[in-house]
């Protein structure tokens, strides 16, 4: 290998007025000295959420680096594991923060260079005292030191960024956590930013290693979607007003194929069908990306389907335990809530209270539940906790003899009007067109229209006459059965009948929502909203008194102190309605492209052999055809999350859910498991 050039000559310093180090070699500065503490602190630390990371780490944490430069990004890092260790009541896991450098400086140069930051004196103090006293050429090709009893690891490569990251052992797993790149700029430094080093930033990457950088060159961003990242350009601080934000998501060296979704240029326009809860959090989502929406609704006017009830409660589906289904319902109850307060701090108003949620211990069995939650504690109490009868009372506003599960977080909306809301909170944007009175009844797959960037586009019938669409969403939810492209996924449609009562004053005082095996909701226009039967294979929305009968008993049988204090009647109903669920097999969404079943058949054959067979062929989908469904009796909750994964998906920007989450909900998780399981024709 070739000697590096070490010597102070080949990286000779100069110090501007306000004493910002300057380096003559690249014609650059390392850092501002008004803004650079606060830029790098933003950029590298806060948007990478190091402190969060080190906080919830369950073993070594690592951080590497191109350009060690001063270490000012280092002594950040080494003060928000100190920041870290101080708020928490127990020992964090070690840090190793890992670092190129092939121009190093002196000790001299670092005292000087890193003596107009007043915020790291102290760390850096501790940093120059273990630092190398010899000249730089004696330095060797590496430099190791601990903070903090050991704690926390430094390992300092003297060496061209890809030459030194490619000495690095590496699991299956990876080894890195958090990337800084911060060499200076490509037009000052090109050697740098290589197709070797980007090569080696693959290799070392752990499935959802983040990634930040302050250049948004092309070149950088073209090299980092090809080894797997999936950016996002934010806004800076500083003098540098724009940077790079990006997730290690969908890494080609992997065992998995099928867990990787296929690649889509962002496209100007969406076309989607549908008008409940899923279209309205998906046309959000994509108009605020730049996106334009067409939205076909065959109804007169929107949210007509399971969107229309009157009165709908947000809250998570928990399990005892920690599993894939809690884990995605937990998410997805935070992004909703945040979703819906968003939309009305915009002044988009719609009838909602945030009055918790009371799962009431009514029978033994819920009883033992509930002192399983207790026991695991494996929620945090703002999520859920337990309540004894008084307590239950209390938040109730009304006598319970029972206690149970509240979640003080949860609450109630009006689904038509929070969709319609969403809706309007779209259109703000411009980029959003609604044809109502549009059914869609057949979709037809159009090949290589020249206007259309990703290839196939699709062509619409409708009773409006046709339409094309370069990237079609079908969110339709039950409807969407019939569509002859879905018809291989495991979708059902489960009818379900809501009764509307009347209220009055041994009820209207409820304040919070009560869940039984139905459900009982506070007041809302003069009346409460109890149900929901659940009716598979039945597709009849015609309302029947034999449900609305059934909704009452259920209050009667679950809560009989409670019914007869209320002393509902036959005449005390408003009115019901009866609509459609679209149910998946394993009670989770499906979001994303619809898979290619004949071709998930023939390239993943040998999982029905082996299920850990190795592949790394990406998922065989339709072109342009992609899906909002599955969202059961959850749409509330679990519509803003899967919109937020949909768009992530078409705008190649960061996923909000790990990889293991995102093939929980992909369309292409049921023919991958029906060929494990030999299902399939071979």
């Amino acid at each position: 290998m070739k000697k590096l050039d070490k010597t102070n000559n080949s990286n000779k310093l100069s110090y501007q007025k306000d004493g910002t180090p300057y380096c003559q070699r690249f014609d650059d500065i390392y850092f501002e000295s008004e803004s650079g503490y606060q830029q790098s602190d933003f950029v590298f630390i806060q948007k990478n959420k190091i402190g969060l990371r080190l906080q919830i780490a369950k073993q070594t944490f690592t951080v590497a680096e191109t350009g060690f430069g001063t270490g000012l990004n280092f002594l950040l890092t080494l003060q928000a594991y100190q920041k870290a260790q101080q708020v928490s009541s127990f020992q964090l896991a070690p840090l190793h923060f890992i670092s190129v450098e092939k121009y190093p400086l002196t000790k001299e140069q670092l005292v000087q260079s890193l003596s107009i930051l007043p915020q790291l004196q102290s760390l850096a103090l501790t940093f120059i005292n273990s630092y190398p006293d010899c000249p730089v050429e004696e330095f060797g090709q590496e430099f190791k030191t601990t903070f903090f009893n050991g704690q926390v690891r430094l390992t300092l490569i003297f060496d061209d960024a890809a030459q030194g990251f490619s000495s690095l052992n590496c699991s299956k797993e990876g080894l890195v956590d958090a990337w800084y790149l911060d060499g200076f700029t490509p037009a000052k430094n090109p050697d740098m930013w290589s197709k070797d080093l980007f090569s080696q930033i693959g290799r070392l990457s752990k499935d959802q290693a983040t990634l930040t950088t302050f250049t948004v060159a092309g070149f950088v961003k073209r090299q980092l979607r090809d080894i797997g990242f999936r950016l996002e350009k934010l806004l800076a601080k500083g003098k540098k007003k724009e940077m790079l934000s990006a997730v290690m998501q969908s890494n080609p060296i992997t065992n998995k194929g099928y867990y990787l979704r296929p690649l889509i240029t962002k496209p100007q326009h969406v076309s989607i069908i549908g008008g409940g809860i899923a279209s309205a959090c998906a046309a959000y989502a994509l108009t605020k990306q730049g996106v334009k929406v067409t939205l076909y609704c065959k109804d007169t006017s929107l949210a007509q389907g399971g969107s229309s009830n009157a009165i709908g409660a947000l809250y998570p589906l928990l399990h005892q335990q920690e599993d894939d289904i809690s884990s995605f319902y937990q998410q997805a109850f935070w992004r909703a809530k945040a979703l819906y307060t968003e939309i009305a701090e915009q002044g988009f108003s719609f009838a909602h209270q945030w009055c918790g949620l009371l799962e009431v211990s009514y029978k033994e069995a819920l009883i033992k539940r509930q002192q399983a939650f207790e026991s695991l504690n494996t929620w945090p109490n703002e999520l859920i906790h337990g309540v004894n009868a008084k307590q239950a009372s209390e938040l109730a506003n009304i006598d319970l003899p029972y206690g149970g599960l509240f979640m003080p977080n949860a609450g109630w909306m009006s689904p038509q009007d929070l969709v319609k809301q969403i809706f309007n909170a779209a259109k703000s944007t411009t980029r959003l067109k609604i044809m109502t009175d549009t059914h869609i009844t057949k979709i037809q797959q159009v090949a290589n229209p020249s206007s259309n960037e990703n290839g196939t586009s699709w062509s619409l019938t409708s009773n409006q006459g046709e339409f094309n669409a370069s990237v079609l969403v079908i969110c339709g939810g039950a409807d969407a059965i019939e569509i002859e492209q879905l018809k291989s996924l495991p979708l059902t449609a489960t009818r379900g009948q809501v009764t509307s009562m009347k209220s009055n004053k041994k009820i209207n005082k409820l304040s919070t929502i009560i869940c039984h095996k139905g459900y009982l909701t506070p007041e809302n226009n003069g009346i409460h909203c109890i149900g929901a039967t659940f009716q598979k294979n039945d597709t009849n929305i015609t309302t029947n008194k034999a449900d609305d009968d059934y909704n009452l008993t259920m209050l009667t049988k679950c809560l009989p102190e409670l019914s007869s204090t209320i002393d509902w009647q036959e005449q005390d109903i408003s009115s019901s309605k009866a609509r459609l669920r679209c149910m998946s097999q394993d009670h989770l969404p499906l979001v994303g492209a619809v898979p290619d079943i004949k071709e998930h058949v023939a390239t993943y054959s040998h999982l029905a052999k082996d299920k850990n067979w190795k592949y790394s062929q990406a998922a065989p989908c339709i072109d342009n055809l992609y899906v909002l469904l599955g969202l059961g009796a959850r749409g509330l909750c679990s519509a803003p999350l899967a919109a937020d994964i949909l768009t992530a998906e078409l705008c190649n920007t960061p996923y909000p859910v790990d990889s293991q989450m995102l093939f929980n909900l992909s369309p292409n998780r049921f023919i991958i498991r029906d060929i494990i399981k030999r299902k399939v024709p071979q």
